[in-house]
């Protein structure tokens, strides 16, 4: 009974592992093979738990810093590169356009909004007062550096800060 039970016992691992084989990804595949390995082997179980215990610990430690890197990247999503090109304008865009003004009107606020010849709405952003502004005026739109825009009155030589509304 005894002689028996001993091949029975070394064709398990084979059994367990023959299970194995058929999984596609590698990281499946290699945890089954570890825990077949496992069930059979003390060495191989000490050497399993082991390395469970270390995986958690290097998650903690990835969560943890990428925990850190989000803190310390907190408001910067508005910050562009420092040094020379910090306000360099994306490559390939558009900084200006000049057109004309085909209408003038004021709103609610006393502040200015400009029907532009190519059919844009722009009203305008700041308290800034308004050159003597005319329809067929020529202007044009400038990008800042920080986002915003200004239109420029090119017979008046002044500027206000400006929202496109369409």
């Amino acid at each position: 009974m005894l002689a028996v039970s001993a091949p029975a016992a070394a064709q398990a691992p084979a059994d367990l592992m023959a299970g194995c084989i058929g999984i596609a990804r590698d990281a499946d595949r290699l945890a089954c093979f570890d825990a077949a390995l496992a069930k059979v082997s003390p060495q191989a179980r000490a050497a399993s738990e082991a390395r469970a215990v270390e995986t958690a610990r290097l998650k903690a430690a990835e969560a943890a810093a990428e925990a850190e890197a989000k803190r310390d990247s907190f408001g910067a999503e508005g910050v562009a590169a420092r040094g020379e090109k910090r306000f360099a304008p994306p490559p390939g865009e558009m900084q200006e356009v000049e057109t004309a003004i085909t209408e003038v009107l004021t709103n609610s606020s006393g502040l200015g909004v400009f029907l532009l010849e190519n059919g844009q709405l722009w009203k305008q952003a700041d308290t800034a007062r308004l050159p003597n502004v005319r329809v067929g005026d020529r202007v044009k739109l400038t990008r800042g550096p920080l986002g915003g825009y200004k239109l420029n009155f090119l017979k008046q030589k002044g500027w206000v800060l400006v929202k496109r509304v369409r």
